[in-house]
């Protein structure tokens, strides 16, 4: 098998709109696409990349992911104590404290309002192999 590319994750969230508000309002994403008939929503960060999906509970049952209990996403900031500090002012809740990986990468996990996990990333060396 070849995998081509990593475009999205997704996550079942029990209140779709309180999410988006949660992912955009308080994380910083944008809303990409909406679906509320589908109870889906797609969100990325200013930079592009991949996608996060959020999918409303009742609407992905069959899967039997519920809410809290699925995927760990990862977003990349540029400065991670500047980071953190919005999330608090803005009500976020951290799990734990960073952790740091010395020169490579420095980690805080987050809980949204369905307690899903995610994390900020802050990426201390430039890992590029070409240059």
């Amino acid at each position: 098998m070849h995998l081509k590319s990593m475009n999205l994750a997704w996550i079942v969230v029990n209140d779709l709109k309180k999410a988006i508000k949660f992912y955009t309002e308080t994380v910083g994403l944008k809303l990409m696409e909406f679906n509320e008939q589908f109870g889906w929503a797609e969100l990325e960060g200013s930079e592009g990349g991949a996608r996060m999906g959020l999918a409303q509970a009742q609407f992905k049952s069959e899967e039997d992911v519920q809410p809290g209990q699925n995927a760990v996403l990862t977003f990349t900031v540029h400065n991670l104590e500047k980071a953190i500090d919005e999330l608090i002012e803005k009500g976020a809740k951290l799990v734990g404290k960073v952790q740091e990986v010395p020169g490579h990468v420095k980690l805080q996990t987050v809980s949204d309002i369905d307690g899903n996990r995610f994390q900020l990333v802050e990426i201390l060396t430039h890992s590029c192999s070409h240059c």
